[in-house]
């Protein structure tokens, strides 16, 4: 193994993290190549910069007019120099104040400055290689993301183990939840995905749901390592009064020195940023000290550094500057009402559903967030509705069979009635 990675591990051996680590985690580091003595060129201040592979016109990078045509706001280095292997720091710091600001119950709970990433899909990658190793399992509800399966299972050679997301009363599954949890432990780690708001389902805990998934991982913490992604894509996207409206992330950051909580989010979805494929990481347990906070930085620096090398620079400073704009609450306040009166027009659409008999066999999944909803399909024909709706110009996507995930929030709001009468009548001639 090489010395930095050595080192590194000794500075996180009294930590969860070294219990969690898995094989790649422990092996990787952050050498001190190419980009990490451009860094201290840079912080030393030298007269003459001759460590980065970029041409330069006096103290501004080379570019092309064009840039600035097209980017008038943002200086050269902003646009087209490269960015620090964990991102900008100024973003790094406002989006650090944003997660405090947005969840109150961090307080001054430590946890790490946000690592930039390149979407949060590398985010989840990342932070999967560098806690799951291949044959481990990973708990996820069973309601995910379909790139979850590509990323355990192919990329960490590891195994999905699925818990029923909702009961038969259409709530949160505590018992399945737990039971899994409890299996898990019982191998010796835990490790799980949990995405609020859900994508497919749209669906955010309860206060109750949340302090009984802290509770239920506090409880499997007492024995073994415990390993909690949260994928916070959809954070924010709140649309009723009976969501938890705080990460989970607030819960798990200080709950217990055997639990690792890693947040990933972004402004993809929160800033209506797609394309930006800007993602963050940041990570917490109780107890954890600065060294070991700085040395587990440097293994997710090494992990990108490896794969992508660095996130973009003009998306990042674009952020900064949407960030620091005196209109941005404004404008992000108007763009979720539009979400959150669409929201009420589906609530409409489902209840005039119900009231009126329109296709019994499909359930209505619980939806109180993010961008979709989902209807459980009693005939197992979630693709053959998916296809009979192309054939009406609606694109929707069958999840498994039996469920069928419709993205409202990409539909406008005088069309959401016309696209669910659709739905209703394809299912109903499939029934």
């Amino acid at each position: 193994m090489n010395a930095p990675a050595v080192e590194l591990n000794d500075a996180l051996s009294n930590s969860v993290v070294s219990r969690l680590l898995s094989d790649f985690g422990r092996r990787i580091y952050f050498p001190k190549g190419n980009v990490a003595q451009a860094a201290e060129a840079k912080a030393r201040g030298v007269r003459f910069d001759a460590t980065v592979g970029m041409a330069y016109e006096g103290p501004e990078p080379m570019h092309l007019a064009i840039t600035d045509r097209l980017l008038p706001e943002l200086s050269a280095k902003e646009s087209v120099a490269y960015a620090p292997t964990t991102g900008v720091r100024e973003l790094r710091e406002l989006w650090k104040q944003q997660i405090v600001s947005k969840n109150p119950s961090l307080g001054g709970i430590p946890f790490s400055l946000p690592i930039v990433v390149p979407g949060l899909t590398p985010g989840i990658v990342v932070s999967a290689e560098l806690f799951v190793d291949p044959g481990e399992t990973v708990l996820v509800p069973d309601l995910f993301w379909g790139n979850y399966r590509l990323i355990v299972e192919q990329r960490c050679r590891a195994a999905i183990r699925e818990f029923s997301f909702f009961d038969e009363r259409g709530v949160f599954n505590r018992d399945a939840f737990a039971a899994a949890v409890d299996q898990s432990a019982a191998e010796g780690k835990v490790a799980l995905i949990l995405n609020f708001p859900n994508n497919p389902a749209g669906y955010s805990p309860t206060p109750e749901d949340a302090l009984f998934v802290e509770t239920t991982l506090a409880r499997a913490a007492e024995s073994v390592p415990v390993l909690v992604i949260l994928d916070d894509a959809y954070f924010g996207l709140f649309y009723d009064d009976n969501s938890y409206r705080e990460s989970l992330f607030a819960r798990l950051a200080n709950r217990s020195e055997n639990i690792l909580a890693v947040k990933v989010d972004g402004a993809t979805k929160e800033d209506f940023a797609w394309g930006y494929r800007v993602g963050f990481v940041s990570y917490a347990a109780k107890g954890m000290r600065p060294e070991e906070t700085a040395a587990l930085e440097k293994k997710y620096a090494g992990a990108i550094r490896s794969a992508v090398s660095s996130s973009s620079t003009v998306a990042q400073n674009l952020l900064v500057h949407t960030y620091k704009d005196p209109d941005y609450a404004k404008q992000k306040a108007r763009a979720l009402d539009a979400l959150k009166s669409r929201f009420r027009t589906l609530q409409a659409i489902l209840a005039d559903k119900e009231s009126r008999g329109r296709a019994p066999s499909l359930q209505p999944l619980p939806c109180n967030a993010g961008y979709f909803m989902s209807f459980r399909c009693a005939g197992n024909n979630a693709e053959a509705i998916r296809q009979a709706l192309l054939n009406e110009g609606v694109g929707t996507i069958a999840v498994k069979s039996n469920c069928l995930r419709i993205a409202f929030a990409g539909i406008d709001e005088e069309h959401l009635k016309d696209v669910y009468e659709r739905v209703f009548t394809a299912a109903e001639r499939l029934a």
